[in-house]
């Protein structure tokens, strides 16, 4: 079992945009957990649970490098206007529990 770490800055001005989008990402995405930090406001986190590693691979190079061949992760492109620097800012790592 893994999980996945989304982490990025969206702009102050595009903060309410994002935040009204997101909340209905996460209707969508009910695996998903969203932060933002307290002492870093703009600074988000999402975590994922239960993503396989080829459904982690996919969500990484099409969130962050290329389209999206399946479209399965291409709704998220929408926040990318939001991000400063767009999909190079965006960063996702993988973790697994330590055995």
């Amino acid at each position: 079992m893994c999980i996945v770490f989304v982490e990025y800055k969206i702009d102050a001005e595009h903060r309410e945009a994002y935040v009204a989008w997101m909340r209905g990402m996460q209707a969508s995405y009910p695996q998903v957990e969203w932060y933002e930090g307290t002492e870093q406001p703009g600074l988000f986190v999402e975590i994922w649970h239960g993503l396989s590693g080829e459904q982690y691979r996919a969500m990484r190079e099409a969130r962050r490098n290329r389209d999206d061949p399946q479209q399965v992760w291409q709704a998220w492109d929408a926040m990318i206007p939001w991000v400063p620097g767009g999909k190079d800012k965006i960063h996702i790592w993988q973790f697994e529990k330590v055995k």
